[in-house]
């Protein structure tokens, strides 16, 4: 059911996965799909370019946060960005945060004394949901000559529209949304996809947003704000 290949970049270990009976069926969705189809297999052959993964001047969309912002200044602006409707906020029945508190329960019946990391967790959506595709996908690009890397989460897939998910345990979303907005945006250059939305969860929240959010309403208020380490611009726009 699971197809898995294990790559190692910068020492650590991402255990890509996809769903083999469901990428079968992905045409069938929509027949737009079939490049990215193709793109998930020749990942699971091991066609990706690993030195530039591991080289360490390149830019990795991981380090991409909102460092040096006052906690209160996130978390007020994150609900105004709620109250306006360019994220729409979930509670814990959203479908994602059930599959995390079900691994968190298991854990807990089989008495393991420490938080689930992201492997149990992700490889339980990824078998538990009908919709996502894979995980831990590694995704590359290069962009006025430089190279920008990373590993997305979590790839939901619909008819109507794409996922790209990451699991944020840590909970304020808006510290990490630079980083899985650049997902969401490197994922519709790549593909050429317009029906693209970023999702950042964990098990109690849920906060569903379009990555365009990232270049319109937060550089707007960063720029208000004074704030100039905005270094994934040079890669997005």
């Amino acid at each position: 059911m699971l197809n898995r290949r294990d790559f190692y970049h910068q020492n650590i270990r991402y255990s890509f996965h996809y769903h083999k009976s469901r990428l079968e069926k992905i045409n069938q969705l929509n027949q737009d799909y079939k490049k990215l189809k193709q793109f998930f297999q020749e990942i699971y052959k091991g066609r990706v370019p690993n030195q530039i993964f591991n080289m360490k001047n390149i830019q990795r969309i991981s380090n991409f946060k909102l460092k040096g912002i006052k906690g209160a200044y996130l978390r007020s602006y994150s609900k105004q960005l709620v109250r306006t409707g360019k994220i729409v906020k979930f509670d814990s029945n959203y479908k994602l945060s059930r599959f995390v508190n079900e691994v968190y329960q298991n854990f807990l019946k089989n008495k393991i004394n420490k938080n689930p990391g992201h492997d149990p967790i992700l490889k339980n959506i990824l078998i538990r949901d009908r919709n996502s595709i894979a995980i831990e996908t590694p995704i590359w690009r290069k962009i006025n000559g430089e190279y920008i890397t990373g590993h997305i989460d979590l790839i939901e897939i619909k008819k109507e529209g794409i996922k790209i998910v990451d699991y944020k345990p840590e909970g304020n979303f808006l510290y990490s949304l630079p980083q899985v907005a650049s997902y969401g945006l490197l994922f519709k250059s790549i593909f050429s996809y317009d029906n693209v939305k970023c999702i950042s969860f964990n098990k109690n929240h849920a906060w569903e947003y379009s990555p365009e959010v990232l270049i319109e309403d937060l550089k707007e208020y960063l720029s208000n704000h004074k704030y100039n380490t905005r270094k994934w611009e040079k890669f997005i726009e």
